[in-house]
């Protein structure tokens, strides 16, 4: 549903929610997120069933920081990891942003 996806080993594009936006509430905090000494812990996962309609769950992939953003409603944001991704992880997830 959302424009998820690794761009690289330490850089992952994240779609907020439909109604955040840069000047307020949840999209506001995202970018403030170290003056509020909030912590961004990303978590993946390749598609939300798997072959016999069972939930999967989730990978975490590490703490991110703020690179860039643009947008509103939504917003689309780049969060720079602290460490790279695994390399199979990395892989899977870049899949993603080619659909």
């Amino acid at each position: 549903m959302y424009d998820d996806y690794a761009v690289n080993e330490l850089l992952f594009h994240w779609q907020t929610q439909n109604s955040a936006r840069p000047d307020l509430g949840k999209g506001l905090s995202y970018i403030k997120h170290k003056e509020q000494n909030k912590r961004i812990l990303l978590f993946v996962r390749e598609k939300a069933k798997n072959e016999y309609g069972n939930s999967l769950g989730y990978v975490f992939i590490g703490e991110g920081e703020l690179k860039d953003y643009r947008g509103s409603k939504p917003m689309s944001i780049n969060w720079e990891l602290q460490e790279p991704m695994p390399h199979y992880l990395w892989k899977d997830a870049a899949k993603l942003s080619i659909g």
